[in-house]
C-alpha cells in the first residue's frame, strides 16, 4: 500500500502535467485528416520522448494522438483512461500502450531527490503481481474500444538509478508479456531496443530516459509496429546502421571503421596535394547498399574541428558531385578560419550550393548533432536538432547551372532533372567526421 503521502504526492504530479508539458510539442493538439486511422499513443516521460518522432514518422500514414499527460502508474492509469476516452474519444485504430517505470519505483517522503525517489529506504509503488492485476483491468479497459492493442515493454532501468532496482524492469516485463500473451496483445519489445545501450542513449547515468538520438531510436520500432497493425506495406523503417556492423555499406577497406560507442568515423591517410606538399586526405566515401528515392532519414553526426563533410542523397556513387544531391556538413566558423569566407549555400545544412539554410542550430564541433531529411517527390527538407532549415521544391531549379533566384550553381544538369533515386552517401573529405543512428523509412 502507498502511503498518503506518496498517493497524494504521485496524484498531483499527474494532475498538474498539462501545465508542466503545455509547451512540449507531444501534447500539441492534432487535427484530424479524416482520411487517415487514429492512434493513440499512452505512456509515461518514456513514450513522450517518442511521440513527435512517431507522428512525424507516420506523417501521412496516421492521425498520431498521444494523451495530453504523463501516464504515470498503473493505478493513475486506471483513473486516468476514463479521462482521457472522455477527451480524446473512444473511436481509436490502434492503441500503443506501456506501464511500469512508476510501478516498479519506490518513492520516500522524507526524499530530497527529484520525484521523492528512493529505493533504500522508500516504498515500492506496486508489486509485481499488483502491477500485472492493474494491466489486467486496464487491458479490459482498452480492449472495449475494438482498437488494435500494441503493448511496449519497458525499458531498461540502468545502474544508479536512485528510485529503481535493476532487474525489476525484467521481472516486471515478464508478468506483462505473459498477460499479454493471453489476451493476445501484440508486444513491441523496447526493452531489448534498449538492452547494453543505456550507456549510449541515457541522457546521463544512472538515468532511465533518453538523448533525442535514443528517443528516434525508440520511434522507429514504434512506427513500424503501429504501421503493421494498420496494414502498411513494408517494414518502413530500415536501421542502416545501428552501431555494430556496416553490412549496408560498401565502401574501401578500412576507410570507415566502427568505434565503442557505437558510432562510424572515417579514416585519413596521409597524401600530396597538386603542388606535391604533404596533406592529410580522406580514404573514400561510404556509400548505401540500397538506392532510395522517396524516404525519411535520420542520422547523428559529429565534427572534428574545422571539418567539411556532408550526406549524400538520390546519388550516383560513381559520380557524387554532378549526379545526386548533397547536404552540406560544416563547422562553418573553424572552416572558414582556414579555407576563406564560403558562400552561405555551401555551409553547415545548406541545400548544397542551390539554397542557403535558413539558420544553423548545430551544436560546435565535437558535440553530436541530429539530422533529419525528407524526400518525398520534388520536395526536399533538411532538420538540424529538430530545426527545419531547408524546404524546396528542385522543380523550381529548371536551368542547368542556375538557381531560382538568379545565382549560379556547379551543377551541369537542373536539379530538376537530376535522378529522384539514387545511394545515400557519407562524405569523407579529409577531416574527421563521425555518424551514428542511421535510419531510414521508404515513404
Amino acid at each position: 500500500m502507498k502511503t498518503p503521502f506518496a498517493s497524494l504526492l504521485l496524484f498531483s504530479i499527474w494532475l498538474g502535467a498539462p501545465a508542466l508539458f503545455a509547451k512540449n510539442p507531444a501534447f500539441a493538439p492534432v487535427v484530424d485528416d479524416p482520411a487517415l486511422p487514429r492512434v493513440l499513443l499512452i505512456g509515461d516521460s518514456i513514450s513522450i520522448g517518442y511521440t513527435v518522432p512517431v507522428q512525424q514518422l507516420l506523417a501521412g500514414k496516421a492521425n498520431v494522438h498521444r494523451i495530453p499527460t504523463n501516464a504515470g502508474h498503473t493505478g493513475m492509469g486506471i483513473t486516468g483512461l476514463p479521462k482521457w476516452f472522455d477527451k480524446l474519444g473512444k473511436d481509436w485504430d490502434v492503441i500503443h500502450f506501456n506501464w511500469g517505470l512508476w510501478d516498479l519505483c519506490y518513492r520516500n517522503p522524507e526524499a530530497k531527490t527529484q520525484g521523492k525517489r528512493d529505493k533504500v529506504h522508500g516504498e515500492l509503488t506496486h508489486s509485481v503481481d499488483q502491477y500485472a492485476a492493474n494491466l489486467e483491468n486496464l487491458v479490459a479497459s482498452l480492449q472495449s474500444t475494438g482498437a488494435k492493442l500494441i503493448f511496449a515493454t519497458t525499458t531498461p532501468v540502468p545502474e544508479g538509478e536512485i528510485g529503481r532496482k535493476v532487474g525489476d524492469d525484467l521481472r516486471y516485463n515478464r508478468a506483462a508479456v505473459e498477460l499479454m500473451e493471453r489476451h493476445e496483445v501484440v508486444v513491441n519489445d523496447l526493452h531489448a531496443v534498449m538492452a547494453g545501450k543505456m550507456d549510449q542513449y541515457g541522457v546521463k547515468p544512472g538515468d532511465v530516459h533518453f538523448k533525442l538520438a535514443g528517443s528516434q531510436l525508440l520511434a522507429a520500432q514504434v512506427a513500424e509496429h503501429i504501421s503493421q497493425s494498420l496494414g502498411g506495406s513494408g517494414a518502413d523503417s530500415i536501421a542502416l546502421f545501428d552501431g555494430s556492423n556496416l553490412d549496408q555499406w560498401q565502401f574501401a577497406e578500412n576507410s570507415w571503421e566502427i568505434l565503442e560507442d557505437g558510432s562510424v568515423v572515417c579514416r585519413m591517410k596521409e597524401g600530396v596535394d597538386k603542388k606535391g606538399n604533404a596533406k592529410t586526405v580522406g580514404m573514400g566515401n561510404i556509400w548505401s547498399n540500397q538506392e532510395f528515392s522517396d524516404f525519411d532519414l535520420t542520422l547523428s553526426y559529429k565534427l572534428s574541428v574545422g571539418a567539411n563533410s556532408g550526406v549524400f542523397y538520390r546519388a550516383d556513387m560513381d559520380n557524387p558531385v554532378q549526379g545526386g544531391f548533397e547536404v552540406q556538413l560544416m563547422d562553418n566558423e573553424g572552416f572558414q578560419k582556414t579555407h576563406g569566407v564560403k558562400d552561405a549555400r555551401k555551409l553547415n545544412g545548406s541545400f548544397y550550393d542551390g539554397k542557403a539554410p535558413s539558420h544553423d542550430p548545430s551544436h560546435p564541433p565535437g558535440e553530436w548533432n541530429q539530422l533529419r531529411l525528407t524526400c518525398d517527390g520534388p520536395r526536399i527538407q533538411i532538420a538540424i536538432n529538430g530545426e527545419q532549415v531547408i524546404d524546396v521544391n528542385v522543380d523550381d531549379w529548371d536551368t542547368a547551372g542556375q538557381n531560382p533566384d538568379g545565382t549560379t550553381n556547379k551543377f551541369k544538369t537542373a536539379f530538376k532533372d537530376l535522378p529522384r533515386t539514387g545511394r545515400i552517401g557519407l562524405q569523407n573529405h579529409g577531416q574527421v567526421v563521425w555518424f551514428k543512428d542511421i535510419v531510414i523509412r521508404p515513404l
